[in-house]
């Protein structure tokens, strides 16, 4: 394995459109394989769409980077790197990129396709057209563009009548990053639902495999000998689908059927979207722990339930994800003589009270006892004035830009309060373990990375969704 420390030249940072921010290489190397698939796919969808305007660039000369994948025994180590064009000049600069057009020659060495490839493509195109639906087909011909200046060459072209229209890409040697994106973005427009079959999957996966199973929510998708017995039987085509079981393995597989396929959601058809639901459940994880811990301290202690001991387990559930929240409670107590565990509820309590009240359209708090129209505004003027939380300011109106509420932020008396406490208090910054240990709590507002996932898959929940600004 090629380590970091191996690597001469490497980008230390990369800075992407907000609401992700910096990113360095550390930070990437340590996401979970999903998080920088998805960052990768991001950025060559840009590319393909904007190539004047990337994702992510270099934060010493700013021109735009990818994600490359690096093979190693088992799986891939992500990296950054510049685009072809990129300047020679900088300091990070890795050395020399092959453009996609020259690696895919190198690949193919001239050869565009295979006997395997070609018996595979009229195979499925046959079975596919004993459906009655199937009012047209064709192999490897030009699709010609009803809305974009190029057109594509799809393997297995179906016309299903009112059923839709199917692109099948059969995918025997691994395909490159921009051109999954490219294809996808291309069918998006056209509206051609596009579904990437493979022979066989692979182990280890090659990367481009995986970059399309990420294009798939999860979803991988295999004709192979049962595929092809299940399809003469039913008398239409079948697929065998594998999907991620969120362990870096897949679940038992399936077959199926173009019938049984969610084809609504644009560029992805899939069976289950197995990327969008875990990264949800990631969301709520924690953040339903110190929920119900709140619940049972106010039973426990309702005059002072943020000291219950009821918040230890949520606590517990919390460090484990922020360690640095051991020091900072010692410390917490040296210097107000107060639990941090407290304090950390409290917290919890304000920003929940935020968040209930933009998702449900009322005013609802766990925390002060201010009641009837103004209530919320009240409580955070309250709090902030407070010199227990006023180092806050920040990080509240941080959270508060991201919900329906936002407008709050411009009432005068709430600007004036924010102004105070950030001339008599110095701010809690993002590296804080408190400011870490809330973005843990509620990543769909303070975790630009997750943040940004959740947007670009549609499932950002309503209290962390913005009303639009009328023009």
């Amino acid at each position: 394995m090629r380590h970091l420390s191996d690597r001469q030249r490497t980008i230390r940072v990369v800075d992407f459109e907000l609401p992700r921010g910096a990113v360095s290489i550390e930070t990437l190397m340590a996401m979970p394989r999903e998080g920088w698939e998805h960052l990768r796919k991001e950025i060559n969808i840009r590319r393909q769409a904007e190539p004047d305007r990337p994702v992510a660039r270099c934060r010493l000369c700013e021109s735009g980077v990818f994600i490359r994948a690096q093979a190693i025994d088992g799986g891939h180590v992500p990296f950054y790197a510049h685009f072809p064009e990129s300047p020679k000049s900088c300091p990070w600069y890795e050395g020399g990129n092959l453009k996609p057009d020259d690696a895919r020659a190198a690949q193919y060495q001239g050869h565009q396709e295979s006997a395997l490839h070609r018996r595979l493509c009229q195979t499925i195109e046959a079975l596919a057209k004993a459906d009655s639906r199937c009012v047209s087909s064709a192999i490897d011909t030009y699709l010609r563009p009803e809305i974009h200046a190029r057109g594509r060459w799809p393997d297995v072209f179906l016309n299903m009548g009112t059923f839709g229209r199917f692109a099948l890409e059969i995918q025997l040697s691994k395909p490159f990053a921009p051109e999954v994106v490219a294809r996808h973005l291309h069918y998006e427009r056209e509206g051609v639902r596009l579904i990437w079959i493979f022979r066989e999957l692979e182990d280890p996966l090659p990367q481009g495999f995986h970059d399309v199973i990420t294009m798939q929510r999860g979803n991988a998708f295999v004709f192979d000998d049962d595929a092809e017995a299940a399809s003469i039987e039913r008398g239409t085509l079948v697929l065998k689908c594998h999907l991620e079981d969120g362990k870096g393995g897949y679940l038992k597989p399936r077959l199926v059927t173009l019938d049984d396929l969610d084809t609504t959601t644009g560029r992805s058809v899939f069976l289950e979207d197995r990327r969008s639901e875990r990264l949800v459940k990631y969301c709520r994880e924690v953040r339903n722990r110190w929920w119900q811990a709140y619940q049972q301290a106010q039973t426990d202690k309702p005059t002072s339930p943020f000291y219950s001991e009821k918040f230890a387990p949520a606590w517990a559930s919390v460090r484990s994800h922020v360690p640095e929240l051991s020091a900072w409670k010692e410390d917490y107590w040296a210097a107000h003589a107060d639990r941090g565990t407290a304090h950390l509820a409290s917290l919890f309590a304000i920003l929940c009270s935020v968040a209930h009240s933009a998702e449900r359209g009322e005013e609802v708090l766990y925390i002060t006892h201010h009641s009837g129209a103004g209530a919320l505004l009240a409580m955070l003027n309250s709090k902030l004035s407070a010199a227990a939380f006023a180092p806050y300011a920040d990080l509240i109106e941080t959270f508060m830009e991201t919900t329906p509420l936002a407008d709050l932020l411009e009432r005068s008396s709430l600007r004036k309060i924010q102004g105070n406490a950030r001339s008599t208090h110095p701010q809690v910054h993002r590296e804080h373990p408190v400011w870490k240990a809330l973005a843990r709590l509620f990543p769909e507002a303070l975790d630009g990375i997750v943040r940004a996932e959740m947007m670009d898959l549609g499932r950002l929940p309503k209290w962390a969704t913005r009303k639009e600004t009328p023009q």
